[in-house]
């Protein structure tokens, strides 16, 4: 099943008292399957369909959930339940040179079902055979200086050039492929954050348009300070002179960009992109031109059958690697489907753009008071609740973990809580329907509680991992005792705590904040190190430093770190004496064999 060249295609013509070989059954799956795939492959394009997110687990482990993909050739990558994984079991860890990875994905079969064949034995002494080839997928690490992207359908419509790029930064210039008549052009300047380091920067830039009003602009941006995988937007706006259009494409040129960082001006790569005026509106020249192609050179070309799921971070040492960050996949590979289409156009009648959404305002009446709508504006939801079913495979194996999907709490990104509860249902005789009762925290205090439920209490060990910059949370359930159950209903409660969601953002938007460099230290048994913090937008102040293993050494109130004996990752929080919320954290690795000058 790994053929390229779907068409052109032959099938089975049956006939009575036809002999079938296994050539002729071959031929069947291969006539189903090539049709499908193809289209797969012209109709959805290539990438993640549903699901397939990638989360930290630990600072070692990731979490893989469930989900489907479709490669290069149209094949189906499915993934049919979440998978906790050590990255060093992932295929390429070993030849990682960078902090920058990419998690791959692929297409693979295994021969299954070994059986005694006769005839093979017959002709060449060996009868074994399988009777089963199982359709699953590989896992490979790569750096990702080494990932391609490959083309898209998109790229075809909107050109994308580079201006700027250094570890620290880059600046991506975007223009559409065409203008239709009547229409505005919009370019977008994309300044993308790509390190931990802070900063302020600014940018400016000539722009220089043929057939365009106006002629010549400047793109600045002054003073931008982003955290680490934020991104601004520049945009510029040009309106076509009549005169181009029945004519050859223009050419907009983006020139002298300039980057200013720590008092230092570093000079840009010059980009000139063209742009093809059209007669006919946006919607009419994408369906002329999107069906255009080859398709046995499209087919036969090589391309790259991996998906590329997820990025990740990684803090590096000689031989111990830790997970920093889990990112979203680097090439943002997602099929767009028909339903999601038909969402947008629902929102439509909910969503507007500002323009659009000020026209409305002023027609409309309202009745409330200038007051009440200021207020009305100001209040945030700081609570919500929900429900789902948690898979327990083959039915919930004493000591073993069962993981939910992410889960979205709906309360926006930063700090809250959660509580979870295991719902019970019972029949109630004397009113005639359910009765519920849900148990928060542990279930064996009811155990003995017959009339609460039906059912035995089900005595489980239960944890949440928050991920703030989400707004999501995931469920871990681990059962003490076999449950006999397929799955359990789990309710879960979340709150924000509106004190220290304002601490926290005010703080943060102060951009004040400590660092510790460098803030992995390597260190022999029983050694010693002097942790050094940098404070940044704020004034040198007291810190407080903790140790959050117990049995991972000493460290005192200047900062001088002993180790422990014990060989081992240990973790240090900072955190400033007056802004308990301001803190960082430092990791140290004793090893004998790293520690040795």
């Amino acid at each position: 099943m790994n053929n390229r060249k779907y068409y052109s295609y032959e099938r089975n013509n049956y006939y009575y008292g036809k002999m079938l070989t296994s050539r002729d059954f071959q031929n069947e799956q291969s006539y189903m399957n090539d049709k499908r795939r193809l289209t797969n492959r012209l109709l959805h394009g290539t990438g993640i369909v549903y699901g397939m997110d990638v989360v930290a687990a630990d600072d070692s482990s990731i979490i893989l959930q469930s989900g489907l993909a479709l490669d290069a050739s149209g094949r189906e990558i499915t993934v049919p339940r979440t998978e906790v994984l050590k990255l060093s079991t992932i295929e390429g860890y070993e030849e990682l040179k960078t902090d920058r990875a990419v998690l791959g994905i692929a297409y693979a079969e295994e021969d299954t079902d070994p059986v005694y064949a006769v005839m093979e034995a017959a002709e060449n002494g060996e009868g074994k055979r399988y009777n089963r080839k199982k359709e699953g997928y590989r896992l490979f690490l790569s750096d990702l200086k080494d990932c391609v992207r490959d083309e898209k359908k998109e790229d075809q419509y909107v050109k994308t050039a580079l201006l700027y790029e250094d570890e620290d930064v880059t600046i991506l210039q975007e223009l559409p492929a065409f203008v239709s008549a009547g229409m505005t052009v919009k370019g977008k300047t994309r300044i993308r954050k790509t390190s931990h380091g802070p900063g302020v920067i600014s940018f400016s830039c000539r722009v220089e348009a043929e057939g365009m009003l106006p002629a010549s602009q400047e793109v600045h941006g002054e003073n931008i300070s982003l955290d680490y995988g934020e991104e601004m937007v520049l945009e510029q706006s040009f309106r076509p002179e009549p005169y181009i259009f029945g004519k050859e494409a223009v050419r907009v040129s983006f020139l002298k960009p300039t980057l200013q960082k720590a008092g230092a001006e570093e000079a840009g790569t010059e980009a000139r992109l063209e742009i093809l005026p059209v007669q006919v509106s946006p919607l009419e020249y994408v369906r002329q031109t999107g069906h255009r192609g080859t398709l046995d050179i499209d087919l036969d070309r090589t391309y790259d059958e991996k998906l590329w799921i997820a990025g990740i971070r990684l803090i590096r040492s000689r031989n111990h690697s830790m997970i920093e960050q889990v990112e979203r996949p680097p090439f943002d590979q997602y099929v767009c489907t028909a339903e999601q289409l038909y969402i947008l156009e629902k929102l439509h009648g909910y969503l507007a753009s500002e323009q659009e959404g000020r026209e409305e305002i002023r027609v409309q009446k309202s009745s409330e008071s200038p007051a009440e709508t200021e207020g009305t504006a100001r209040e945030k939801r700081v609570n919500s609740s929900g429900v789902f079913e948690l898979s327990l495979g083959n039915g919930g194996e004493a000591g073993k973990v069962y993981f939910s999907d992410e889960i979205m709490h709906g309360l926006g990104t930063g700090p809250v809580c959660v509580e979870l509860g295991i719902e019970y249902i019972s029949r109630d005789a004397g009113t005639g329907g359910d009765r519920e009762a849900i148990i928060l925290g542990d279930g064996s205090i009811f155990a003995e509680d017959t009339d609460s439920t039906e059912e035995r209490v089900y005595e489980v060990d239960q944890a949440i991992k928050i991920l703030p910059e989400r707004g999501t949370f995931i469920v871990g359930v681990r059962p003490k005792s076999k449950l006999g159950k397929i799955g359990i209903r789990i309710r879960w409660y979340a709150f924000k705590p509106e004190d220290l969601e304002q601490r926290v953002y005010r703080r943060r938007e102060q951009k004040g904040c400590i660092m510790v460099q460098p803030d992995t230290i390597v260190l022999a048994p029983k050694g010693s190190a002097h942790i050094q913090p940098v404070f940044i937008n704020m004034p040198e102040e007291a810190l407080s430093y903790t140790l959050l293993d117990p049995e991972g050494g000493k460290v005192d109130n200047n900062g001088v770190y002993t180790a422990p004996a014990q060989e081992g990752v240990y973790e240090i929080r900072i955190e400033a004496v007056s802004s308990p919320e301001i803190f960082t954290h430092a990791f140290v690795i004793v090893s004998q064999k790293n520690g040795e000058k």
